[in-house]
């Protein structure tokens, strides 16, 4: 009995000390004696995020601060602690940077890169954007992903809202929260984790994650970006969810004819349903990019053959009881511990740091600045919380 009091009473400590640091962060507080909060930036399921200034090096911030709720739960702080290492187990130009982390008052922290700037999800909302913007994100998004590859982490989570783009028209993935790195559990990689409208139909299915799973998000991404939609639509998740498994969606030369067909073409087979037939690694995507088609001199990507189609009370039932994991994960994700799989590195994947040397592609991201998708600069913005 003295035992769970005595765990009540921490547990009591433990929450008033991150609810007094959590109610300052806002007010110009400092955390671990270095960090001076600013304004709040966003929040999502797990996490806030806020402006703050590292007094020490004299740069701008992003500080990312565990929910209350969440905070007191030791498997939430795991994961939180997993996150760190996992993002600060590779660099890359086109990863938003971990720079610290620690606990202040009971409140664990992450100390992240800050950008000026928006997100994809915030320019896509003016349209479809330019093809060759697009092609040049593409190759800053796949350039990250091959450097996580390398390290062992498998994102899990490619959407337009974890793609940062900055100041200079380059873009940054960010939000490495729900990553599997490689010394993980197995069975934790199949966990139904991420954002329905960009997960692999095999991720669908139970399987685990992979990089070629992470691929199959990317298109998914790179297909929006270029249409103005996302190419599996539904009124409800269960739509979504059966469109995806179907692979049922219009091809994006017939949405967007103007669209190069190489380009077009590695949209298409970074979406296939059939894992293999999908690119290999995030370089050999990166690659394929550098392929156009220009008058009479064309060279067209293969696009893979969608797999045979089971019969339609099989879809139906494993989509409902797909929807129905959704949803419970959404409910119990934060109190079970998601120690990151084991995945293994492509064989012969090299990590893409500059664009293809093949036919004109685009100005790598490291040199002048690029123009935006509609020429428009973005405002100000920095890291996001979970979603």
């Amino acid at each position: 009995m003295r035992d769970g009091t005595g765990a009540c009473a921490a547990f009591a400590r433990r929450a008033a000390g991150y609810a007094r640091a959590v109610a300052t962060t806002e007010t110009g507080r400092v955390i671990a004696e270095r960090y001076e909060t600013r304004q709040r930036l966003g929040r999502g399921g797990m996490a806030e995020v806020y402006a703050a200034s590292d007094r020490r090096l004299h740069r701008e911030v992003a500080v990312k601060l565990l929910l209350p709720a969440m905070a007191v739960k030791p498997d939430v702080r795991r994961r939180f602690e997993a996150e760190a290492r996992a993002a600060a187990s590779f660099t890359h130009p086109n990863a938003v940077a971990v720079y610290d982390s620690g606990d202040h008052d009971g409140a664990a922290f992450i100390v992240m890169e800050r950008l000026p700037g928006e997100t994809l999800a915030d320019r896509l909302r003016a349209g479809p954007a330019d093809p060759e913007w697009v092609r040049r994100l593409a190759h800053d998004v796949l350039g990250a992903l091959s450097a996580a590859h390398a390290a062992g982490i498998v994102h899990r989570d490619v959407k337009p809202g974890n793609i940062l783009l900055t100041a200079d028209g380059s873009a940054k993935i960010a939000d490495f929260g729900i990553a599997t790195s490689i010394d993980a559990d197995p069975t934790s990689a199949s966990h139904l984790i991420g954002t329905p409208a960009y997960l692999a139909p095999e991720r669908l299915d139970g399987a685990p994650a992979s990089p070629r799973s992470d691929l199959y998000s990317l298109g998914v991404v790179l297909y929006e970006a270029l249409a103005g939609a996302k190419p599996f639509a539904g009124d409800v998740p269960l739509a979504v969810a059966q469109s995806i498994q179907e692979g049922t969606h219009r091809p994006l030369a017939e949405v967007r004819p103007e669209v190069d067909a190489g380009l077009a073409g590695v949209v298409e087979r970074a979406m296939s349903r059939d894992p293999d037939a999908r690119f290999p690694s995030a370089a050999a995507m990166a690659a394929a990019l550098a392929v156009r088609t220009d008058g009479d001199d064309t060279r067209v990507l293969p696009v893979a053959p969608v797999r045979e189609r089971r019969p339609r009370w099989v879809v139906l039932a494993a989509v409902a009881a797909i929807v129905g994991a959704i949803v419970l994960a959404a409910l119990i994700a934060y109190d079970r511990t998601r120690a990151p799989a084991r995945i293994e590195p492509p064989v012969a994947t090299t990590v893409v740091t500059s664009p293809p040397t093949s036919p004109p592609v685009t100005t790598p991201v490291t040199t002048a600045p690029r123009r935006g998708a509609h020429d428009k600069p973005g405002k100000g913005r920095g890291g996001e919380g979970n979603d």
